[in-house]
């Protein structure tokens, strides 16, 4: 059974069930924040387990294995990336325009994001 966190008032029978595959985005969306800073603490499943205050078997329930957990972090990295490519794509019709938007859209995504980033370029293990 997964820990949970310490409230008040737990709430009961359908208002606790999370959404299929919630946690496993919070387990993605924990990752990459771990990742945004290049001299913390090498991210292990132990200390991914620990930030998000569950056993390393639930991480397992997710995910076979820590690389898949960075396959799966880059999946959603795709996804969100080509999406916006595709929603550039339909909005602006010049190409010159279309490839600046991109461009920006690219440097804006690798800010915010700097753990996923360090996915990408291959600096996070």
């Amino acid at each position: 059974m997964e820990a949970k966190p310490d409230t008040a008032a737990e709430p009961t029978g359908e208002s606790r069930r999370r959404k299929p595959g919630a946690r496993r985005l919070q387990i993605l969306q924990t990752l990459a924040t771990m990742l945004e800073d290049p001299r913390g603490e090498k991210v292990t499943t132990a200390a991914l387990a620990a930030k998000l205050s569950v056993s390393e078997a639930a991480l397992y329930r997710h995910f076979a294995s820590k690389a898949q957990m960075f396959e799966g972090l880059i999946e959603f990295i795709e996804s969100t990336i080509f999406g916006l490519i595709n929603d550039i794509s339909t909005k602006e019709v010049s190409g010159v325009k279309q490839v600046r938007s991109m461009v920006i859209m690219l440097l804006d995504f690798a800010q915010t994001n700097r753990g996923m980033t360090r996915v990408l370029i291959g600096d996070a293990s």
